[in-house]
């Protein structure tokens, strides 16, 4: 090979070598950006923070009550206190407790269908008729007798009570009024008839809602609504100062409440809140699913940077073989040049 050819060989090896040293600089610059890229996704991994499920503990409280005869007393909530009566007992405590208790209540009652029907006989006056019930006018109704176990007693006790409790009904308008005016004209829009055992329904002839007996005998589609008073059982809150005492874990063991020398031993439960314990639970599911769904994006956008990493490895390790080789050709070329040039000079030499 002649000078000229070998020179122009080592230029075109030293091109190729230096565009492959390019070539690794930059393949080495991309894994080092898929590198922060794989340490910036492992550090959101592991600042997640991983959803822990809800204990039933947690959503659990103690609850005291007591018996006060046969019926159960619930205690929802104990304040500390220092309050001292006009009869010098001090009491430490001021209990809340819910006491079941049968309270006279006006009670709406609703038919739909009520099938009225106003029925009219030859010779004296028609009347209503709810289902296969006949009615009866209130101002019919011997008056006379205004004791509280008479018939006019008990119905002036039940409309006192639905009055109290339906005040913008036209019934407890009319019975209002007459109660107010002693004008017994009120009286003739007040039916009644007795539903089962001794409950008296009563009903509006006429009212300014679709309500009312006429309403429904002329619309059979409108809902009557009748009322009528009775015991019912409930819950009332009740609020007192006690005396409560502790034993040695700090569980309150006994009650004594203002006004009264009897003591109540406490009976202690664990109740657990179910529905907030359910909503903890549905809570932690969803964020247990966001999580891993957050973990799953994570792993596969690593698993594709690791694929992207490993070829760019083996295009490195090609680079590196290709440059090796270029080397070694260019070290080859090198030293035919240095002979072709000892070789020059030593002839003009001589």
């Amino acid at each position: 090979m002649g000078l000229a050819a070998s020179q122009a060989r080592w230029i075109s090896l030293a091109a190729r070598k230096s565009n492959v040293e390019y070539e690794g600089q930059q393949i080495n610059q991309a894994r080092t950006a898929l590198a922060n890229q794989s340490s910036e996704l492992w550090n959101q991994l592991y600042s997640m923070e991983v959803p822990t499920a809800p204990s039933t503990s947690e959503f659990t409280t103690t609850q005291y009550s007591f018996n006060n005869g046969d019926t159960t007393q619930v205690i929802s909530n104990i304040q500390s206190a220092d309050y001292t009566d006009i009869d010098g007992i001090n009491y430490n405590s001021y209990v809340t407790y819910y006491s079941e208790i049968s309270e006279y209540t006006g009670i709406r009652n609703t038919k739909t269908n009520p099938q009225v029907q106003y029925v009219i006989q030859e010779g004296s006056d028609g009347y209503y008729m709810v289902g296969t019930k006949k009615l009866t006018n209130l101002n019919t109704v011997d008056k006379t007798n205004t004791d509280k176990n008479s018939v006019w007693g008990t119905y002036q006790a039940s409309l006192d009570q639905i009055a109290e409790d339906w005040p913008d009904t036209q019934l407890a308008q009319d019975w209002t009024n007459y109660r107010n005016t002693g004008n017994e004209s009120y009286l003739d829009n007040i039916y009644f008839w007795t539903e089962t055992g001794t409950q008296v329904n009563f009903v509006s002839q006429t009212s300014n809602t679709n309500d009312s007996l006429e309403a429904c005998r002329q619309d059979n589609t409108l809902a009557l609504h009748s009322y009528y008073a009775d015991y019912q059982n409930s819950n009332k809150e009740l609020s007192k100062y006690g005396i409560i005492e502790y034993d040695g874990s700090g569980r309150a063991t006994s009650l004594q409440l203002e006004g009264s020398s009897v003591v109540y031993e406490l009976k202690t439960s664990s109740i657990t809140d179910e529905n907030a314990y359910n909503d903890a639970m549905n809570q932690y599911n969803y964020e247990q699913q966001l999580y891993e769904k957050k973990v799953q994006d994570i792993n596969a956008k690593t698993e594709q940077i690791q694929t992207e990493d490993r070829t760019l490895e083996l295009r490195l390790k090609a680079l590196d073989t290709e440059q090796n080789a270029l080397q070694t050709e260019m070290d080859a070329v090198h030293k035919i040049i240095s002979k072709n040039i000892d070789s020059t000079f030593k002839t003009f030499n001589e």
